[in-house]
């Protein structure tokens, strides 16, 4: 997984490409997690993730738990059709605004 991160106004969007699995889910909550607290809105760019598992997902469900404790936000972006179905079929969406 690479995660890159970028200012766009007063949020950050952070882009992720690989696979949002168990070998990611830990790294990816742990970069949400700091942003929050710097920023009022993070935004994850999923459109280079090609597959995301229930470990990639729970590492995003406890970054958005910590940024609703804080008053804090998390979008989802561009997600690929196979995660968005995903996010679907799990009813992430119901969590998470998405960009598409």
């Amino acid at each position: 997984m690479e995660i890159s991160t970028a200012q766009e106004g007063n949020s950050c969007v952070v882009s992720l490409k690989g696979d949002l699995d168990v070998s990611s889910s830990e790294t990816v909550e742990t970069t949400l997690t700091e942003l929050i607290g710097r920023v009022a809105v993070v935004v994850v760019d999923l459109s280079a993730v090609p597959f995301a598992d229930s470990s990639g997902l729970g590492g995003l469900i406890a970054a958005y738990k910590k940024a609703q404790a804080q008053g804090k936000e998390i979008r989802l972006r561009k997600p690929t059709p196979i995660v968005s179905e995903i996010l679907t079929i799990t009813r992430m969406k119901r969590f998470f605004p998405v960009e598409e």
